[in-house]
């Protein structure tokens, strides 16, 4: 079957084994199709409208209502009416805006150059507006973005926490990433947004390891830290198609141990009140729960110092979220284990224990895979995933962590 937007994606086929399964009457996991099938979608088009004092949207907003409501709209579950994302019935998305109109693309174009909108994913969003919502970014605020490029968050951090009509509550960004290029790239970005240089002038840009940042020479710990970790993108499927052929658990086991070590040091640069947002576009718990529950044992095994917040439900009123999970499969390729003469990399294997993998040989097996008894302790459930199927988004995971003392 071929795709009504682009040659990489394609119509599910009902006949297929996997998909006979997920619709058999005795089958459990039947809701998995309408996963499936948002995943077999390209991913719609979002956009935000930008909220520093500067931006005046009404012009746009009007414009967007009267003449493009067809295309896109504001999401229900926003309160704000500040997220637009197409709507259903238009299938419009980044392959086809220019095709399906062309003078959308061009408004879409001009607003996302003169700092009045931002062309965000919904999961991007996320970290921001709920460090904003549960108080721990607002004007005024130090905030450290850890891997900031390509710097949607690090823009939408400085509309919160700069003032350019107040200079006495006036915040500051730090935008990092350890790739001076991507670094270049992330320069570049804030530059041609369009945002005021009163407001961009308010960020800092470092290149450093995110796992040893440096300790402010003030000693002043940051207020709110979004810490949004390389990932195996296997979230970003609609995005990126290519992504899927290359998927292995692989990938997500040998990223865990950077990923712990960057959350592990932005839990060390918050100051106490402050909050670390964690994030990935993975779906994987290896990369999530386990990377979280992992840092909360090791940083809260002199007492309790840390804490995970609940999603403030207030932000997004009718928005679905998905609760953390405290129990998870964790699977390696068996090299082993050769099911087929011709299979050079052995089976997809699962394991119970750290033990059971030790065992079995697997040299990548990390004892923080696995979840652990003090998991409901840390109450993993205040954690967010966001399925691609609940809002027809990609696929994201969210954490807050509190320090207490």
């Amino acid at each position: 079957a071929t795709s009504k937007t682009s040659s990489s994606f394609q119509d599910v086929d009902a006949s297929h084994p996997l998909m006979q399964a997920f619709n058999s009457d005795s089958n459990k996991y039947a809701h998995l199709t309408n996963f499936i099938h948002a995943l077999s979608r390209p991913l719609p088009l979002t956009l935000r409208i930008r909220k520093h004092e500067s931006a005046d949207s009404s012009d746009l907003t009007q414009t967007l209502s009267r003449n493009f409501s067809n295309f896109v709209t504001p999401v229900a579950y926003d309160p704000t009416k500040q997220i637009y994302q197409s709507t259903s019935g238009s299938n419009l998305c980044k392959f086809n805006l220019g095709h399906q109109s062309p003078e959308l693309k061009s408004i879409v174009v001009d607003a996302s150059m003169n700092g009045t909108l931002a062309r965000q994913e919904l999961g991007s969003m996320l970290p921001v507006l709920s460090l904003e919502a549960v108080g721990a970014m607002k004007k005024g605020s130090k905030v450290l973005d850890m891997c900031a490029s390509p710097g949607s968050k690090t823009l939408q951090a400085l509309e919160i926490v700069v003032s350019n009509s107040d200079t006495k509550t006036r915040g500051r960004v730090i935008a990092n990433d350890v790739h001076p290029k991507r670094l270049d790239s992330l320069r570049d970005a804030v530059h041609r947004s369009g945002v005021p240089a009163d407001l961009t002038d308010r960020v800092t840009y470092t290149n450093f390891d995110a796992s040893v940042f440096p300790f402010p020479k003030s000693k002043k710990l940051f207020d709110a830290i979004i810490c949004d970790v390389p990932c195996s993108g296997d979230g970003t499927i609609r995005k990126d198609p290519h992504i899927l052929p290359m998927w292995s658990p692989r990938t997500s086991n040998e990223l865990h141990g950077l990923q712990l070590k960057i959350l592990l040091r932005a839990m060390e640069l918050i100051k106490k009140g402050g909050v670390v947002c964690y994030s990935t576009c993975s779906l994987n718990p290896i990369e999530d729960e386990a990377v979280v529950s992992a840092a909360l044992r090791e940083m809260n095994a002199d007492g309790n110092s840390y804490q995970l917040l609940d999603w403030p439900e207030e932000l997004l009123p009718g928005f679905t979220r998905r609760p953390g999970v405290d129990a998870w499969n964790v699977g390696f390729y068996d090299a082993n284990n050769l099911e087929k003469d011709d299979d050079d990399f052995g089976s997809l294997s699962f394991y119970d224990t750290y033990g059971d993998a030790v065992k079995a040989e697997i040299e990548e097996a990390k004892e923080s895979f696995w979840p652990n008894s003090e998991n409901n302790k840390h109450s993993l459930h205040r954690c967010s995933r966001l399925f691609p199927q609940d809002q027809d988004t990609g696929g994201f995971f969210v954490a807050l962590i509190k320090r207490i003392k």
